[in-house]
């Protein structure tokens, strides 16, 4: 360089450069259009507040497409997509998300079960739904907030001011000194509950193994198989009450036990 004239070297190397950022460049915006590449869906949603065109289509968080259009049919919200990587069926969902609190809106879309009919290109998720925006849910807080202090204010004329007060204090206090008596009686006579409970125990147990009178009766098949009988006779003659004289069904009663 002389003259403070830039050299024809110096030229080309910025020549060469320029052409070298314009190729990154391209690159870059094929690749970005290669991404894009996919198949056109539509789906109807109650409302697309915040969501704008050019806002990403995710499945499981991975951007897979992008909104092209949205558009009005029929009173609701319909968005154009262009999808691709994925295919989906016909019981695929897509459901308008935000990215954090306040982050820009976005659309995730379940491609449905392998088991159900793929969705034609061109065709519409049936399953749509918009998850709620920010003033639903102030709305929701707020009448939250209306519902507690109603309660708050019913609480108060349930009370009665400071004679309320007393008396709260005073049923409190009654309940503490009741469970102090319960637990008294508890420890004064925790013998006697150990005792009761190791009689139960044992009782049980001699039941289960067949000792004393309860016990034969509870193990002996054959007081079952006699007292089985003795239901069926009785069912039997119960069906043919209605179709028997008196004095035929009080020989039929007195057969069950002669």
């Amino acid at each position: 360089m002389t003259g403070g004239k830039i050299s024809t070297e110096a030229k080309v190397g910025i020549l060469v450069l320029v052409g070298i950022i314009l190729l990154f460049f391209m690159s870059f915006r094929v690749s970005r259009l290669e991404r894009l590449r996919g198949e056109t869906y539509t789906a109807l949603f109650p409302s697309v507040s915040g969501l704008v065109v050019n806002a990403n289509v995710e499945v499981a968080g991975v951007p897979v497409g992008r909104v092209e259009d949205i558009g009005l049919e029929g009173g609701m919200a319909k968005v154009w997509m262009k999808i691709g990587q994925v295919q989906l069926h016909e019981d695929a969902e897509a459901t308008i998300k935000t990215h954090g609190v306040l982050g820009d809106k976005y659309i995730e879309v379940k491609p449905g079960s392998p088991e159900a009919p793929l969705l034609p290109p061109g065709g519409t998720i049936i399953n749509a739904q918009a998850a709620p925006d920010m003033d639903q849910l102030f709305a929701s807080l707020e009448s939250a907030a209306s519902g507690m202090a109603d309660l708050g204010r019913s609480l108060q004329e349930a009370i009665g001011g400071e004679e309320g007060r007393v008396a709260i204090k005073e049923i409190i206090g009654n309940l503490q000194g009741a469970s102090a008596g319960l637990n008294d009686v508890v420890q004064q006579n925790k013998g006697k509950v150990n005792n009761i409970v190791a009689n139960l125990e044992d009782i049980t147990g001699k039941m289960k193994e067949g000792e004393g009178t309860l016990g034969k009766l509870m193990t002996d098949e054959t007081f079952y198989n006699e007292a089985e009988k003795t239901m069926r006779k009785m069912q039997k003659a119960a069906e043919g009450v209605q179709e028997q004289t008196p004095i035929t069904t009080l020989g039929a009663l007195l057969g069950l036990f002669f």
